[in-house]
């Protein structure tokens, strides 16, 4: 008989971990310490998705949990931001799961390695002592949103939760105190037609 979850393939760039001690057979909403010590955890913005982070020595991954089809999209997104060289978080791999129950049986683990010294934009909003840096954070986010849009990329849906800040990143013409970059792939990012 075939167990209810397993990992059915997993496309990984090189120079990263194979991943192959994580806990596939779970989902990741039930990922926990006790059953996974590689969980750690990081200030994160909401997301709709179940969203876990994991670390492999230095390096600290995202791995989100998606439909199949909305994961194949995002991977394509951010392959395609990586190829125009357009801020966003670096696209690691595409675990395909086998998932009874869901459709065509299977879900996607989008993996991502987390961007070190980063933020979610949602996170400095929240935080009573940075309102004198709103304009600034703004600006940046505004200046992201214009690069991605003259690298050919619409996105939809953007939010306060999706968009990371690191100023140590570098910072855009007339920008000061950091940079927005892209943390996930919204399924409203598209290239448009």
């Amino acid at each position: 008989m075939t167990p209810p979850r397993g990992l059915n393939a997993l496309h990984l760039h090189q120079g990263h971990p194979d991943f192959l001690d994580l806990p596939w057979h779970l989902p990741l909403e039930e990922w926990r310490p006790d059953v996974c010590s590689r969980m750690v955890e990081v200030p994160r913005g909401l997301s709709r998705h179940t969203v876990v982070f994991v670390s492999y020595g230095a390096h600290i991954y995202a791995l989100k949990e998606l439909p199949l089809s909305v994961g194949q999209r995002e991977y394509d997104v951010l392959r395609g931001l990586e190829e125009r060289h357009l801020p966003a978080v670096t696209v690691v791999g595409l675990a395909r799961v086998r998932a009874l129950g869901e459709p065509g049986d299977e879900v996607a683990i989008l993996l991502t390695q987390y961007l070190p010294s980063s933020l979610p934009y949602r996170v400095l909003f929240m935080n009573k002592g940075l309102e004198r840096y709103r304009e600034r954070l703004l600006d940046a986010m505004a200046s992201l949103l214009v690069r991605l849009h003259l690298g050919g990329f619409f996105w939809g849906d953007c939010s306060l939760s999706n968009v990371l800040f690191r100023r140590d990143a570098g910072e855009p013409p007339g920008v000061r105190g950091g940079r927005g970059d892209l943390g996930a792939a919204p399924e409203a990012l598209r290239r448009p037609a």
